[in-house]
């Protein structure tokens, strides 16, 4: 036990506020990692990662971000770094700190975050072009992932079966909440619109915004009264956003509303009042926000990238006609999808990934191929 009360905890990675995944799994799993009585701190890399603050350690630039992982390597840290197939960024800074960590003798645990359909994982079996990610494989000394799908492509790098652990990211901690009053403009689009869907949306290429349109306003054609809510972009994205939407006609503009990123407590509340849930990347796996949603009782409509939820309706992806098909079925069958939104009580698989963490035996390991994804 001792041992590891010595232990200590560098999380490398996004961190609230603004919320997203990442950032509410790394904030949940610091809570229990402190929980059990180890050090545990956060080398913040989200949007916010300049603003100085007591709950994380802000990044300034790139070379302050290399400056802080000596500082912590000196000072004995194990470093958990969290990424994706999305971001060359992403993967210079995961790189950096797997570098790191084998220089200082203690190699980095990697959480891949995301799906098997992601812009650079994986990739063909080109040597060049499989080099990168086989490289940051193998500098790391464990890795986990949301599902087995992902476990068997990052296996196909070359990695050992027995390093990967497919652990979901979803856990009961996301579900607590509490209800929060909408803002009167939020509520006035409530009462005049019906009904109203939820779409988790940023501005870029994944999220196929221009595809999501043209369904908007072909389901709108039939259904006048129809709104949508594009929430979750970072505050940097907002200009670009607004303007995009400012050349749409009047119709358009006035069944759409366009938030930022709300506090966890506000997005769950909003959600909650929501008529279904929008979900338009493919690269994601298993979403938090799909899962969130099915818990809360809402249906959710997703592009099919092999492995959503069974309950889930699946769409196909970039492809308007189909999603607005579906959202017109959806508007017809509603106490149908209704009842088929619900997600059977999810693990606590924070304290999963912090067991794997930790290297202590993760309990049930059975129940971990009954991955929400439906990975096999």
């Amino acid at each position: 036990m001792q041992k590891k009360r010595n232990v200590k905890i560098l999380q490398i990675g996004n961190y609230p506020p603004p919320v997203c995944g990442w950032a509410m799994q790394t904030k949940f799993l610091v809570e229990e990692i402190r929980r059990r009585g180890i050090v545990c701190d956060v080398l913040n890399l989200n949007e916010n990662r300049k603003k100085k603050s007591d709950e994380y350690v802000d990044v300034q630039n790139g070379l302050d971000y290399v400056v802080k992982l000596v500082r912590f390597a000196l000072r004995g840290y194990r470093f958990q770094v969290h990424v994706n197939g999305q971001s060359r960024t992403g993967y210079l800074l995961a790189l950096a700190a797997a570098l790191m960590g084998r220089l200082a003798g203690r190699p980095i645990a990697l959480s891949w975050r995301g799906g098997v359909h992601q812009k650079y994982f994986p990739t063909p079996k080109s040597l060049w072009r499989r080099l990168p990610f086989q490289l940051l494989f193998r500098l790391s000394n464990q890795i986990s992932c949301n599902n087995l799908r992902v476990k068997k492509a990052i296996e196909s790098y070359g990695v050992d079966s027995a390093r990967v652990a497919a652990i979901p990211g979803f856990s009961p901690q996301y579900l607590t909440f509490e209800r929060k009053p909408l803002a009167p403009d939020v509520e006035s689009f409530f009462q005049n619109r019906h009904p109203v869907f939820f779409c988790y949306v940023s501005y870029r290429p994944e999220y196929q915004l221009p595809i999501l349109r043209q369904a908007m306003l072909r389901f709108r054609q039939s259904n006048q009264h129809a709104g949508f809510v594009w929430l979750g972009f970072p505050s940097k994205e907002m200009p670009a956003v607004k303007d995009y939407a400012s050349s749409w006609t009047t119709s358009e503009r006035e069944g759409l509303l366009l938030l930022g990123n709300l506090p966890h407590d506000e997005f769950l509340t909003l959600m909650s009042r929501c008529f279904a849930y929008i979900r338009t990347p493919a690269c994601d796996g298993v979403s938090s926000s799909i899962l969130e949603a099915l818990s809360l009782g809402i249906p959710v409509l997703a592009s099919e990238n092999g492995g959503r939820p069974a309950n889930v309706i699946t769409y196909q992806e970039g492809n308007p006609q189909d999603l607005c098909e579906k959202l017109l079925s959806l508007n017809e069958n509603y106490p149908q999808a209704k009842q088929q939104a619900e997600l059977p009580d999810a693990n606590d698989n924070i304290s999963r990934i912090a067991d794997w963490l930790l290297n202590e035996p993760i309990q049930n390991a059975k129940e971990l191929r009954q991955d929400f994804a439906s990975a096999d």
